[in-house]
């Protein structure tokens, strides 16, 4: 993605920002905001000259050793030496620092996650260039020392005029598209590259096809696999009848004009309760542009044919399924006073399976016409759409939608001036990354053929939520009366794009294996641990997080599988379903991420369990107890299951979790056996009870839920 200088960020006299998130003011430019793409940006002190030749630094040290210290020279910070002590053979000594104002500040994130991205965008090119070249050097040194340390990667692959150049582009600059999706046709089959090694699906379905695991799985399931097919999960989800095409008036006698007639309040009810719920952890929409413009235009219009009425009509539609779960963790609706649920005059409208389909079968009629927009209006439709796919378990029209979205994205996106510094260019960026984000998810799971969207990564930036202005138009007749912390969802987003950007960096550097059983290799998984770390700590002070507790042990009465601390129950539960839902992602997100950065190793020890050496049995165990406690699946979401985002992602999640984990239980090796988790069981039947909630809305899901009953 593209770089915007970290002094920007800094007040004129270079101080450094509070860690708290400052406090609104309407500048007319962030909202009062750090820029939020300068979380990924670099600190680069070369940046105050245009005109220097000096070659641009890819990051600050933040905790340099005593040789560099005292050299004066820049450290790279790699453990358990750095790049200029092992190269000079000296010895690197990193001493413990202490706590300072400045590790308090939100300039020491964005630095650190600048040194994040930037070093995990190295890792491609490495492994395609540096690791592969010189794959057997590397392995044979790696067998005769063991060492982990991380290696001094190379940036000569990297053009850094090219970045500088898309931070600033030209009036007539179109943005290059970068490499192409890699995209694997048959999962069935393992393709080996030209080093011999073997690419490992990143897809949860995909592990009742490793090879170790169809070595342990009942033959019973491993039969009743193979009937259904290849790719059976695709299969049945596009077999499955459409959403019913019907159209149900509120109230029913109302007629064919039912829109016209709604109440002003039921209209205000359920655009407020989206607001408040589903678009601040999944920010399409601009409230103020909404209510200032789009839902005026589409009541002025009576919801005819227009952009603004299918647009908001999936406000609606959301917007029923965002009351439902108010009422499912009984919060109070935006506007009432009360501290519990109270259900409002219109309360039988979301009364309909799925609940707003009649107004979501609106938008879609009237989409036909405007099917072939590209604007931003469009896309926001269409996300609109998926994001209401997705919460009523349909996958395919789920990924349908998205690849709408994705379309109006290219299109917006290329031959086109777009300013990012204007509030019309950071909507784009929204829904880019809303977009690829979303996208991402489906393609990885279910080998679903990509949009091509993630070419442009390196040149949308993160956006900075800047506020649409209404100064200039007359005020809106309706309005939101409820306001919330907006910054803390727009720094919860951040954080998660980020995120993103590790997962796919986990995927493309580490998912490999060799017969020899070198790969995945150390050095590459402690570097990931360490930036996943790094993204963990250094999170703005409102979003942080307990770090993952120690296994309980076996003797206890009552194990807790969970490794980050539960969230939080009556009467300490989060403010909103918004909250919960952000929260409980964030922590989420963490454990699937150190989940995933051990499943590389689970399939080396299903596979060759008798050359797996310690540290390798230490990446399984640490991998099982990664895959146990996810915060979506306890707390308050046992109650509030009407809000719980993507699904059928965490389906996918769970079927793979359990086979994994019963591929260790019933291992012939008692080594592996001993690297399950203390209440790994507990998981076991949570995951279970997840899926039999989902199965009878998803044919795939309940046809996983089948396949596990014959474990």
């Amino acid at each position: 993605m593209s770089k915007r200088p970290f002094e920007e960020s800094l007040s004129h006299g270079g101080s450094a920002l509070p860690l708290q998130p400052p406090e609104p003011i309407d500048n007319g430019h962030h909202n009062g905001l750090l820029p939020i793409h300068d979380l990924l940006s670099p600190s680069d002190e070369q940046q105050q000259s245009a005109g220097s030749s000096k070659k641009p630094r890819n990051f600050i040290a933040t905790v340099a050793c005593e040789t560099c210290r005292l050299k004066k020279t820049r450290c790279d910070e790699s453990r358990p030496k750095c790049g200029l002590c092992k190269s000079q053979g000296l010895e690197c000594v990193y001493n413990e620092r202490k706590s300072s104002k400045r590790d308090q500040s939100l300039s020491l994130i964005m630095s650190t996650l600048h040194r994040l991205e930037t070093k995990l965008e190295s890792l491609p090119s490495t492994i395609a260039n540096d690791v592969q070249i010189n794959n057997e050097q590397l392995l044979r040194a790696l067998d005769e020392s063991r060492e982990t340390n991380p290696p001094t990667y190379s940036s000569n692959n990297y053009d850094n005029n090219k970045r500088a150049s898309l931070n600033n582009p030209p009036q007539d600059f179109t943005p290059e598209m970068g490499e192409p999706d890699d995209f694997e046709f048959d999962e069935h089959q393992e393709t080996t590259n030209a080093n011999g090694h073997i690419s490992i699906s990143f897809s949860q379905h995909g592990v009742i096809l490793w090879p170790g695991a169809r070595e342990v799985l009942p033959e019973r399931l491993l039969e009743a696999h193979e009937r259904l097919g290849k790719n059976y999960v695709i299969d049945l989800e596009m077999k499955r009848p459409p959403l019913p095409m019907y159209i149900c008036p509120f109230p029913p006698q109302s007629g064919d004009g039912w829109l016209e007639a709604l109440p002003l309040a039921m209209i205000k009810g359920l655009s407020d309760a989206f607001f408040t719920t589903f678009n601040p952890f999944t920010p399409i929409m601009d409230k103020n542009f909404y209510f200032s413009l789009t839902l005026g235009a589409a009541i002025e219009n009576g919801f005819g044919y227009t952009v603004e009425s299918c647009i908001a009509l999936n406000v609606m539609a959301l917007g029923c399924l965002a009351v439902q779960t108010h009422r499912e963790g009984n919060y109070p609706l935006p506007g009432t006073r009360s501290g519990r649920f109270e259900p409002p005059d219109w309360m039988s409208v979301v009364h309909e399976e799925p609940s707003g389909l009649r107004f979501f079968n609106e938008a879609r009629r009237r989409i036909g016409f405007l099917m072939c927009g590209n604007d931003l209006q469009s896309c926001q439709f269409y996300m609109l759409s998926s994001v209401y796919y997705s919460q009523i378990l349909r996958p395919m029209d789920s990924w349908a939608m998205i690849h709408r979205a994705a379309t109006c994205c290219l299109s917006m996106l290329t031959n086109h001036n777009v300013n990012f510094d204007e509030w019309e260019g950071d909507m784009k960026s929204r829904v880019y990354w809303n977009c690829l984000m979303n996208e991402t998810i489906l393609v990885q799971e279910l080998h679903l053929p990509p949009s091509g969207l993630a070419r442009l990564e390196e040149y949308v930036p993160i956006p900075k939520f800047i506020g649409f202005e209404t100064t200039a138009f007359v005020s809106a007749r309706i309005s939101s009366s409820d306001e919330i912390d907006d910054s803390f969802f727009q720094y919860h987003f951040l954080a998660q794009v980020a995120h993103r950007i590790i997962l796919t960096r986990i995927r493309h550097s580490l998912y490999f294996y060799s017969d020899s059983g070198t790969f995945p290799l150390p050095a590459i998984n402690a570097e990931l641990h360490h930036q996943l770390e790094q993204w963990r700590i250094n999170l703005p002070a409102a979003l942080q997080f307990t770090e993952p507790l120690p296994a309980t042990p076996a003797t206890d009465v009552n194990p807790s599988p969970a490794p980050l601390s539960p969230l939080p129950i009556d009467p300490h539960r989060p403010l909103s379903p918004a909250t919960a839902v952000t929260e409980a992602m964030l922590r989420g997100r963490f454990l699937i991420a150190k989940f995933h950065i051990g499943r590389p190793y689970l399939y080396k020890a299903l596979r060759i369990p008798a050359s797996l050496s310690d540290d390798d049995l230490d990446q399984v165990k640490s991998g099982l107890q990664n895959a146990m406690g996810w915060p979506v699946v306890g707390g308050i979401f046992r109650k509030m299951k009407s809000c719980i985002p993507i699904k059928f992602a965490f389906c996918s999640q769970f079927f793979g979790q359990i086979l994994l984990f019963y591929c260790i239980s019933h291992s012939p090796n008692p080594r592996l056996r001993d690297t399950l988790p203390a209440g790994w069981e507990r998981w076991n039947d949570e995951m279970l009870r997840f899926l039999e909630d989902c199965a009878p809305y998803s044919p795939a899901v309940a046809q996983d839920l089948d396949l596990l009953r014959l474990l």
